[in-house]
């Protein structure tokens, strides 16, 4: 019903009409076509035409495999923790008193999460675990080593201790010429891979594996990194007899090491330091290092008294003396006196004694 606008603002309202239902012309078929199209353009604007950036992605926790060699590297280095040097020696003795446990009523355990910590171990690539250190423990089995039954606890068997060789007091016996005990067990290395002593497991295993070591050396005690080329290595036995030693040397093995004892490295550092001292002696004064502070396999080892540390110095090579400058005499003037023109010459002369004469400063 029509209602006019005046009567509309007095507040009468028109009935709404109804609404009559369209009959679409469309049939379902034709109205699913178009709903897809809808679909497709809908998802054409949500699609980006510029290609997105590819990242690689690699497969989550991938490690290096562990070959043959890796597995026994380990075995070594867990050899070198529980070595006889290591329960003498006080630092590395320290350690192994702090992690001990008590395993099924058997003492001096130590877990295999230890072991993971600890420098032979840790400096390992790719890194250890658990299962590795069982393998290694499994595959190379070890006379004085002992796992537990839970198999993640490893001890030293107590009848491997106090070997026949081995004094009470180790680090305090010397022989007649004062050597230690250790320094003639101790060599120098120099492996054929510059970063190698980095990793004292490795060394172990090279010198082991490579080195056609004498039994009487056998087990490897201990290794001491000095610099990443070069580690002073511990043997079981004394390298001090100077034939056994040279028919092992002459063997060269392993292949491309350079090795000497510390007794002769010792004295060949000697003789450097000294020879440096001669030509700069105020730059090796302030490289002076405190040797208490070292520990004891990188100490200097005791010379003999006959030793000879004086460095040899090659025959000096006579020059050729250069041409002189000649220097002229200076002219007296016209009107320059006599007295004064040899009194010019006498300086002159004078000047000449001085250039030839040696100089009182103090060379640096």
């Amino acid at each position: 019903m029509f209602v006019p606008r005046a009567l509309r603002l007095k507040g009468m309202r028109e009935k709404p009409r109804l609404k009559t239902p369209e009959l679409s012309s469309k049939s379902p078929a034709s109205k699913a076509e178009s709903n897809h199209d809808d679909a497709l353009v809908e998802a054409m604007q949500k699609t980006r035409t510029s290609s997105p950036k590819v990242t690689k992605q690699g497969p989550r926790l991938t490690t290096k495999s562990a070959t043959p060699d890796y597995i026994a590297q380990l075995a070594a280095g867990i050899d070198l923790i529980f070595s006889d040097y290591a329960h003498h020696e006080e630092k590395r003795a320290s350690w192994l008193q702090e992690h001990y446990r008590t395993v099924d009523g058997e003492e001096m355990y130590i877990h295999l999460t230890a072991i993971l910590e600890h420098p032979n171990i840790s400096s390992m690539k790719p890194e250890a675990s658990h299962v590795l250190l069982q393998q290694a423990l499994r595959d190379h089995p070890s006379k004085i080593l002992d796992l537990s039954k839970n198999g993640y606890h490893v001890r030293r068997k107590p009848s491997s201790y106090s070997p026949k060789y081995l004094p009470h007091n180790s680090f305090e016996v010397v022989d007649d010429d004062g050597l230690a005990f250790w320094d003639q067990r101790t060599v120098y290395v120099e492996p054929h891979l510059r970063n190698i002593c980095q990793t004292p497991a490795k060394v172990a295993y090279w010198l082991k594996e490579h080195g056609q070591l004498r039994p009487k050396w056998l087990p490897i005690q201990a290794v001491h990194m000095l610099w990443n080329s070069c580690a002073f290595v511990v043997l079981s036995g004394s390298v001090m007899h100077q034939d056994v030693w040279q028919k092992w040397r002459d063997v060269a093995k392993p292949e491309d090491w350079k090795i000497m004892t510390k007794v002769e490295h010792t004295k060949r550092t000697a003789k450097y330091v000294a020879l440096l001292e001669q030509q700069n002696p105020r730059g090796m004064r302030k490289v002076r290092v405190d040797e208490r502070e070292l520990p004891p396999v990188a100490r200097p080892a005791v010379l003999p008294m006959d030793a000879e540390i004086v460095p040899e110095y090659p025959e000096p090579v006579e020059q050729r003396p250069g041409k002189k400058k000649r220097k002229r005499r200076k002219i007296a003037k016209p009107g320059q006196s006599t007295d004064d023109a040899e009194t010019n010459t006498d300086t002159h002369i004078a000047e000449d004694l001085d250039d030839h004469a040696p100089s009182s400063k103090r060379r640096g």
